[in-house]
């Protein structure tokens, strides 16, 4: 079990758009990196940072199974002994006007987004 000084950050949705973003410029400043998306999705980006000398881990998470999350939150503990910030971007987006949205993509981004 590794345990470090170093601020830590965990960074829901870290695979892509703004919270890849956000992932890179947090290990950029010093932070190490928890990139949790689902599958494997963060792999890429935590191979990107841990290549150009920085810290990070790549965990699966899906927001929406609220049970999974403690566990992660349980790893990254483990893993580093602290959370120093949370940024909690995972979202997404089944564009289409309301009155057309099926109920299950409505679900599915309250789900996610909230």
């Amino acid at each position: 079990m590794e345990q470090t000084t170093k601020r830590v950050a965990w960074v829901t949705g870290a695979s892509r758009g703004i919270g890849r973003a956000i992932t890179l410029k947090l290990a950029e400043t010093g932070f190490a990196v928890v990139a949790s998306a689902r599958s494997n999705n963060a792999s890429e980006v935590v191979d990107k940072i841990n290549v150009d000398g920085g810290k990070a881990v790549a965990l699966s998470l899906d927001v929406t199974d609220s049970e999974s999350i403690p566990n992660v939150a349980k790893t990254v503990m483990g893993q580093f002994g602290r959370i120093d910030v949370l940024v909690n971007n995972a979202g997404i987006v089944r564009d289409q006007l309301l009155m057309r949205m099926k109920p299950e993509d409505w679900d599915t981004v309250i789900a996610t987004n909230l």
